[in-house]
Formats: C-alpha cells, sequence, structure tokens
C-alpha cells in the first residue's frame, strides 16, 4: 500500500527527483518520476520546493505535484 506524503526536493535529475519526506528527514527516496504537469518551466521546481509525491512498495513512484498549489503557465 503506497500513501501519500509531503516532502521537499533533494535533487532533481532530469524527469525525475529525489525527496526528503516530512516523517522521514534523515531519508531521501529513490528518483522519483516528475508529473508531466510539472516538469521544467511548468513547475518552477528546485531543491527545497515543497511537493505531494507518493512511493510504491516496489520502490517506484511520482512527485505528484508542488505542495503550495503554484501553477505556472507555459507561455506566459
Amino acid at each position: 500500500m503506497a500513501n501519500l506524503q509531503k516532502g521537499y526536493i533533494s535533487t532533481i535529475e532530469g524527469t525525475t527527483a529525489r525527496v526528503v519526506p516530512d516523517e522521514e528527514p534523515e531519508t531521501v527516496t529513490p528518483a522519483l518520476g516528475i508529473h508531466a504537469s510539472i516538469r521544467g518551466d511548468l513547475g518552477k521546481l528546485k531543491k527545497g520546493t515543497a511537493v505531494i509525491f507518493v512511493v510504491f512498495p516496489d520502490r517506484t513512484g511520482l512527485v505528484l505535484c508542488r505542495a503550495d498549489g503554484e501553477v505556472y503557465d507555459e507561455n506566459p
């Protein structure tokens, strides 16, 4: 079973990110896919950005959105 969690971006590598979970600040997740809706300029993710994410029992997972709810327009 997987639970939604809140955490902070530790590193970004292409279309994946590692996250430091709020509930386990001494750990870092495996590389998680970043949902297409917040990749690159769409999410403006960087180290320290608060995010909502999920990690499954097989250690795969996904960064779903920014925790602050901010959305950026691709064509401002």
